[in-house]
């Protein structure tokens, strides 16, 4: 048995190896960039009105002295128009600003006589309302780092810029094997022995979060069925994650079977509350991950080790997945294992949450973070600041 800070070195020592790809613009949401994204064109390109008004040179503008409207300039207008001096014309959202006008005024502040243009706001300033060129970035600059996640906003922000293609990490195919004798899918009567199987929803939910789509097999507790459904996953998959079978029980066949199927086992069993049967293992470039059949080890497994595992891969900055925050109840453990305590954070403060057994799906529900405490620590008291793991 390891601990855990061990365990991490090895994990960063296996790393999964991913694939980069160029994609069009529109089939990249919510993966993660493999290279960083510049800008093909400034945003703004030119300098533009930030509302329907009317634009003019502020060295023109005397308050009580009006201005010849000289024409408009609707947005989408490709002509450049020049400004005469001590004129103004008519402009529209986003049209662009014509060169010799530097400032806009809302059209609600001005009055129009006979073709003169009286403004009627003593609070206007030079450069008013006007979108300056580059004002949100110039041609070249960085728009998005490699690791960032392609967000609805990220997506609008490449595009604003004129990016249509964008080189992403092709994400892992994922196999998910849930095994038992006892467990059941929703919606189907149980019988005395049996519970319902959850640990599925969970893991392929949290897949989906990741943009993975997964396959799913569920395994009985017998050694040929086992050792087809590891197969079949390890065949298809560069990742795969197994639940139930990784302990020490005469029906825990897991790890002696990924052993048959040529798996080389990087560690079994850490120092850690929850899951401590937790396995870890590689075939060629394949890496398997085996977690304890209790649903709240299961997703601890995922938000401690799984998930930032995947997101190592595709270069996401670990100071978005680990941060402190200031401990809200005291928290009391026997020393000699790392626990990861199901918690909420909020406005920089984290607390400890009810129903921390590892059968107990309750606190998850409600949970944001973890709270990782060290081997050692018998006594964490409010106020203090401890490690959170953010899901």
């Amino acid at each position: 048995m390891i601990n855990t800070e061990q365990a991490a070195e090895l994990l960063k020592s296996n790393p999964l190896s991913l694939k980069k790809k160029v994609i069009h613009l529109m089939e990249g949401m919510g993966m993660y960039t493999a290279e960083a994204s510049t800008a093909i064109v400034a945003v703004p390109p030119f300098d533009n009105s930030a509302m329907d008004g009317y634009a003019f040179c502020w060295t023109d503008f005397h308050l009580q002295k009006p201005m010849k409207i000289m024409g408009e300039v609707p947005a989408g207008e490709t002509q450049i128009k020049r400004m005469e001096k001590g004129t103004a014309i008519r402009i529209f959202t986003g049209a662009m600003v014509p060169e010799g006008a530097d400032t806009v005024v809302m059209q609600e502040k001005t009055r129009v006589d006979n073709g003169l243009l009286w403004i009627e706001y003593e609070q206007l300033k030079q450069g008013g309302n006007v979108r300056k060129a580059g004002s949100q970035s110039d041609c070249g600059d960085v728009l998005l780092q490699a690791g960032q996640k392609l967000t609805p906003g990220a997506m609008g922000l490449l595009a604003s810029a004129g990016v249509s293609e964008v080189c992403v990490w092709e994400m892992p195919a994922v196999s998910v094997v849930v095994t038992g004798n006892e467990i059941v899918s929703p919606g189907k009567p149980l019988l005395p022995g049996q519970v319902y199987e959850c640990n599925s929803y969970s893991l392929l939910s949290a897949l989906y979060q990741l943009g993975i789509s997964p396959n799913l097999f569920y395994a009985s507790d017998t050694a040929a069925d086992l050792r087809h459904r590891l197969e079949t996953a390890l065949e298809t998959s560069d990742l795969v994650l197994v639940t139930g079978g990784v302990s020490v029980g005469d029906y825990d066949l897991v790890v002696p079977t990924l052993s048959e199927l040529g798996a080389d086992c990087v560690f079994h069993k850490l120092k850690q509350k929850p899951a401590k049967p937790l396995y870890f293992g590689t075939k060629g470039e394949k890496r398997i991950f085996g977690l304890p059949g209790n649903p709240a080890s299961v997703l601890t497994c995922w938000y401690a080790w799984i998930r930032p595992y995947m997101l190592r891969a595709v270069g996401v900055p670990e100071q978005t997945i680990y941060q402190q925050a200031i401990l809200e109840n005291d928290y009391r453990q026997k020393p000699g294992l790392t626990h990861f305590v199901k918690a909420y954070l909020e406005s920089g403060k984290v607390q400890v949450l009810a129903g921390q057994e590892s059968y107990r799906m309750d606190a998850f529900a409600r949970a944001n973070c973890f709270i990782k405490t060290h081997a050692e620590t018998e006594f964490l008291q409010s106020g203090e600041v401890v490690n959170i793991i953010l899901f």
